[in-house]
This record gives structure tokens, sequence and C-alpha cells, in this order.
């Protein structure tokens, strides 16, 4: 089971989970381009990529936010969901939610 999420709510801890694992999807505002990944602790993930701390997304993501996250209670659901939207179908709807947050982020209000 998995919730999702949008970049608007973005949770700050789960404590009254034993464990969960986000798969997120991120999104440059300046070039559009996405990055699909998964953590224990999406804060402190997306201030990695913010600040840099992340090889892949250091040179590619120069103004990344949050577009879309999910949670689920295993590591491997969450590797298997961030597979799904690296490949096939998955990437399809990743496309989709990519080009959804930067409509609305370019939508005044």
């Amino acid at each position: 089971m998995w919730i999702l999420g949008s970049r608007v709510q973005i949770p700050l801890a789960a404590p009254f989970f034993p464990a969960v694992y986000f798969v997120y999807i991120l999104v440059c505002a300046a070039t559009g381009r996405s990055y699909v990944g998964h953590t224990d602790h999406l804060i402190r993930r997306f201030r990695r990529h913010c600040e840099g701390g992340t090889r892949t997304t250091r040179e590619k993501l120069l103004q990344p936010y949050v577009a879309h996250w999910e949670v689920f209670p295993s590591r491997a659901a969450a590797m298997q969901r961030e597979r799904y939207f690296k490949a096939g179908s998955g990437h399809r709807v990743r496309q989709e939610i990519v080009a959804a947050s930067l409509l609305s982020a370019k939508t005044p209000g």
C-alpha cells in the first residue's frame, strides 16, 4: 500500500510508521529535467540534492523541486516503484507528472 503526495505536502517525518520509504520525482524548474529516486528520509535527501551533494543531479537539476512523492512500507516496494518510473509505461506516467508539475509551476496563483 502506498500514499500519493504532491509537491505541496512534503512530510517532515512519519514517526507513526516503524519504517517508511519514499519514491520521489524531482524536476528542475529551469530546464524541465527530472530525476526519480528513493530514500528513507525525503527532506534530508531533498536538501542533499539542493546543496549539490548528489553526484547524479548536481549539474542536471539546477533548481530542483519535489513534483511527486509516494510512501511505501518497505525498501523493496519503493525500489520496485522507482524502477517502474524509469522504464516502459511508468516512464510515460513520469513524463505526465513532470509535464503537469511544470504547467502548475508556471501558472500564477
